[in-house]
């Protein structure tokens, strides 16, 4: 979701504070972002798994009720875990979470893992 620029008013006779709406949607999206990290706590419905189990497709449901999806590239080194994926958010425009390939070290466990981009 785009982040607005806020500005001091009222409505409903409720006072706003731009100060406070702005820092109310930068944790918004950090929150947004927290969750992407883990896109199996918003997998909703059937989950596509490929012939190792890993999930590679599903329908996500985002906390407040915004649907999405998920796609994920299994590992080729590991091919029990997933490497890299994207999962998307349907408002307007879409926003798009991808986490970029990961590395392994030599028992799979993960030794780098870069920042997840927004798009």
């Amino acid at each position: 979701m785009p982040k607005r620029n806020w500005a001091d008013g009222a409505t409903g006779n409720t006072p706003l504070n731009a100060a406070r709406l702005n820092a109310l949607e930068t944790d918004l999206d950090a929150a947004l972002t927290a969750l992407a990290a883990d896109p199996s706590l918003l997998f909703s419905g059937a989950v596509t798994r490929n012939g190792n189990g890993v999930p590679v497709s599903a329908s996500v449901i985002w906390p407040d009720g915004v649907a999405g999806i998920y796609s994920g590239t299994a590992s080729t080194a590991f091919p029990t875990a997933v490497d890299a994926y994207t999962v998307t958010r349907a408002v307007t425009p879409t926003k798009t979470y991808t986490q970029p390939a990961v590395t392994r070290d030599a028992s799979g466990q993960i030794s780098n893992r870069p920042p997840i981009t927004v798009s």
